[in-house]
């Protein structure tokens, strides 16, 4: 068994000791009635006992439900990785009913987290009689807002089959008055967790074995107000032979002042070796003997961890083979505090230095780096960093946590180590906020002033400065992108590939402005190698991609194609790189016009990226994802996608991205939801402008204008700027700029009843379009396009005009795609299901369902429940219509 599954299974069980604290029934009748309820939140400060009663409660209520626990902590706050661990849990009681969750999640294309808990609920449904019960310990740790939202959204839709118990110090932002109001909500709270005079005395007496008498136990019982860790630490300050009115004198004050007094005393009363061996491993969130070992190095943990256990001093296991342990919470931050009063920071850092180079030799560098940020050792970040950023997996959350982590850093930091802020620069860059990015290179550029003259410097000032001629060159800002890269060029002393390959990609940006795109793919064939050089593996696809967007504008179709199933197979085990590359070959079936495989694919990507928060990757994916949904007249979902695609950190003040990549769509987008006035009130807007500094930008607005115009009927003034444009596309070998530009002259001049000149034009997109096999580009120009077809097959006969007025034809057979393509469910309707949801939407209660389908009234109730839960709706009415949206209910309209 590897350690990085014992670690995970450790998460699973419920804590627990050698010897129970104290059994208390009346908590456990009381959590017993949580079962008849939804949510119980079991909310309370440190010390009063929540783990452990629930634990307790737990261990019993097994025998007669299925039921799985879940520890949570600080490492599990992202929305991705919280389910993940709600869903191993789950599976540890019911295997069949999570195991096709499990694989979605952990997939690749995993789907959003509101339609696997969907899912879920429908599963549950199908379980009448099943009953689970799912405690998720430590919730306070959780702040993400998506975590709270997700599980809002499973807490207002659980079954009876699933019952939820909540353990936190303080009270989650989840809909409290609301469940409450609603009878979906028990809670716990600490006057009830307090423990009464009885159980004192029972764990006073049976479980710390103290001889107290009836008035002793009520005077420890008050001072402490029933706060069960107090108990636990006067008793163990009694068993040294203290006097118990001393110790009860010295107890005043707040929890905090008891409890770091009693820890002393406690500490006290142990052997030195016991005490050295606490307090250094209460640095540890959760330890094993090897662990500990390393930090002690007298080779004795597994001895004391079982002392620890038989002492009840605060330890107790958090695996089913008892082989990993915590202490608990307070105790551990009393022993820490203490540990800070006689150690000094630099061996405190040691020890964490310890505990992070124990987790990289065994491989598990997510706790490596967690453990090198409190060791402040920064040289060992940096080397965890760059592992990171050079070799991101593109799981859930990756580029979060580093972000987290980053931010966790002090600020003077980065000015004595400029490596940390490049690579920071790196992740705002992987995110796609290029803004960002720059205000972390000015960082860098503020503590390289300091730095003395040589070789580093030199090295960190050429990447900052290639760093910044890219993010220019993605702005358009030609001049100011040539001048970095000039700059660079000339501090760079060695052959540094990293920012070799920098070079090449701003000078692609500089050729694509220009419109020269042979020499930006050339440039960008030289930075995938170099980029590949210096270990920058996610740069190099990313500078892939772009060069195969650049092949397709040159019309090379199959050669992408086979370039990208070549690359595709070379990095099959790197999830974020194969999402980034489906979005390249999705735009190459959407060409080809298969275009359910390219809406798999693209959401696929999309769905990876994003919860990866791999932005930089994720534009192409949506400009396809657009493209897709206008061919199917989905238009409510390409306006969606365009607002996506304009809210993207790198897209949201770049006019000159807007108007090359977006304004064709944007266009497109109004003529074909018959918003002519939109269409026409953008091209007065791109007239007004200021001219932007790309010939290649210019030209990309002039062909929408053209789009504008031809909608106008003002055939004769896009005739005149097709004329302006179509040259300069054919000089520099954009073959897809002139099979596009060709096609519009061709309809401008069908409109001006000039049928020669349109036929040539089609002539000239049809020999681009015959080799590679263009399919869309035809027919995103619609029905106006097929009597020229027509025209052109009796003057040149061919299998390629057939096969495309066959594709037209297709297309007016199938008429426009319904969004429940794209919206489909994960789990469809059933067929019973489908006659309630009819029957719903026309109106009928649940009664008059019950009359018209002779089924039991309890029995249409469940099918509206798994309806609802399908359609990730809250009532009748808002099924109703979503079930229109998805054209569920069209046998309606016959």
């Amino acid at each position: 068994m590897s350690l990085d599954f014992v670690i995970a299974g450790t998460k699973f069980s419920a804590p627990t000791s050698l010897h129970a604290l104290i059994h208390r029934q009346r908590l456990h009748d009381v959590l017993n009635t949580g079962l008849r309820s939804p949510l119980t939140l079991v909310s309370a400060p440190a010390g009063y006992g929540k783990t452990s009663v629930l634990s307790e409660w737990f261990s019993a209520t097994q025998a007669r439900r299925s039921c799985a626990w879940v520890s949570l902590d600080a490492s599990d706050d992202e929305v991705h990785r919280f389910w993940l661990c709600v869903f191993l849990a789950l599976q540890r009681c019911a295997p069949d009913l999570m195991k096709p969750l499990l694989s979605l999640l952990q997939d690749q294309r995993t789907p959003p987290i509101q339609d696997l808990l969907s899912l879920l609920v429908n599963r549950l449904l199908e379980e009448p009689k099943a009953r689970y019960v799912l405690v998720i310990d430590d919730y306070h740790l959780m702040t993400e807002p998506a975590i709270h939202q997700s599980l809002t959204y499973l807490i207002e839709r659980l079954s009876p089959q699933l019952c939820l118990y909540l353990s936190t110090r303080v009270d989650p932002p989840l809909p409290l008055h609301r469940l409450w109001a609603r009878g979906h909500l028990l809670e716990v709270r600490a006057q009830q967790l307090q423990c009464t005079p009885s159980e004192a005395s029972a764990f006073l007496r049976e479980v710390m074995e103290l001889s107290l008498t009836n008035e002793e136990v009520e005077a420890i019982t008050q001072r402490t107000e029933g706060w069960l860790v107090g108990l636990q630490l006067i008793a163990l300050s009694l068993r040294g032979q203290a006097l118990l009115s001393e110790v009860l004198t010295r107890t005043s004050g707040n929890q905090r002042y008891i409890l770091d007094y009693l820890t002393e005393e406690v500490l006290r009363q142990q052997p030195e070796r016991l005490q050295t061996f606490l307090l250094i491993s209460s640095l540890l969130d959760q330890f094993c003997a090897a662990l500990c070992d390393a930090l002690w190095e007298e080779g004795q943990s597994q001895q004391m961890l079982e002392y620890l256990e038989r002492q009840h001093l605060f330890v107790v296991t958090v695996d089913a083979g008892g082989s990993w342990y915590r202490y608990h919470h307070l105790f551990a931050e009393a022993l820490r505090h203490h540990l800070r009063q006689f150690t000094s920071q630099e061996q405190i850092d040691a020890l964490y230095g310890k505990a992070s180079s124990w987790y990289t030799e065994q491989g598990l560098l997510y706790e490596a780096a967690h453990y090198a940020v409190r060791s402040h050792d920064w040289q060992h970040v940096i080397t965890l960093f760059g592992h990171f950023l050079l070799h991101p997996r593109g799981q859930p959350g990756e580029i979060h946590m580093m972000q987290q982590w980053i931010e966790q850093l002090p600020a003077d930091l980065f000015y004595q180590h400029p490596r940390l802020g490049q690579f920071a620069a790196r992740l705002w860059y992987y995110m796609g906020d290029f803004r960002t990015a720059e205000d972390w290179l000015d960082q860098i550029e503020i503590a390289l002033a300091q730095m003395p003259e040589g070789n580093t410097r030199w090295q960190f000032s050429a990447e900052l400065l290639a760093r910044r001629a890219v993010s220019r060159g993605f702005y358009g800002n030609v001049q100011e992108t040539i001048a970095l890269s000039e700059q660079a060029r000339q501090v760079l002393v060695d052959d540094n590939n990293y920012v070799r390959a920098l070079l090449s990609t701003a000078q692609a940006y500089v050729c694509l402005a220009r419109g020269e795109i042979r020499t930006a793919w050339q440039a960008l064939q030289e930075a995938v190698p170099a980029y590949e050089q210096s270990g920058g593996i996610a740069s190099a696809c990313r500078a892939f991609c772009v060069a195969s967007s650049y092949l397709l504008m040159q019309g090379q179709l199959k050669q992408a194609e086979q370039t990208l199933a070549t690359l595709t197979l070379k990095h099959q085990e790197k999830p974020l790189i194969q999402a980034a590359l489906s979005a390249c070959q999705a735009a190459l079936l959407y060409e080809q016009n298969h275009l359910e495989q390219s809406l798999n694919q693209t959401q696929q990507a999309v769905q990876l990226l994003e919860q990866a928060g791999a932005m930089l990757f994720v534009d192409q994916a949506y400009v396809v994802l657009m493209q897709i949904f206008l061919a199917r007249q989905q238009f409510d979902e390409a306006s969606e996608t365009l607002q996506r695609l304009l809210t993207l950190p790198a897209y949201r003040d770049n006019s000159y991205a807007q108007a090359w990549l977006l304004s064709g769509l944007q266009v497109r987008l109004g003529l074909s939801m018959g918003k002519q006035e939109v269409a026409v009130q953008w091209r007065k807007r791109s007239q007004q402008h200021v001219p932007l500094l790309s010939v290649f930008a210019q030209e990309r607005e002039a062909v929408a204008q053209v789009r504008v115009l031809l909608a106008e009927g003002s055939s004769e003034e896009a005739h005149q700027l097709l004329a302006i444009w179509l040259p300069q596309a054919r000089l520099t070998g954009r073959r897809e700029q002139v099979l596009e530009m060709c096609l519009l002259e061709a309809l401008a001049c069908q409109q001006m009843q000039q049928e020669q000149q349109a036929l040539q034009a089609l002539e000239e997109a049809l020999t681009i379009g015959e080799p590679e096999g263009y399919l869309r580009h035809f027919l995103d120009e619609g029905p106006r396009l097929v009597p020229l077809l027509k025209r052109s097959r009796e003057h040149h006969p061919g299998f390629y005009v057939d096969h495309l007025l066959e594709a037209f034809l297709q297309e007016e057979k199938s008429g426009p795609a319904s969004s429940a393509h794209n919206q489909a469910l994960i789990d469809p309707l059933s067929p019973r299901e489908q006659e309630v949801l009819e029957l719903l939407a026309q109106g009928a209660s649940n009664q008059e369902i019950s009359h018209a389908l002779v089924i039991a009234p309890n029995t249409v109730r469940r099918h509206v429940q798994a309806i609802f839960a399908k359609l990730g709706v809250r009532n009748r009415t808002q099924a109703a219509a979503r079930a229109h949206s998805l054209d569920l209910l069209a046998k309606q309209d016959h």
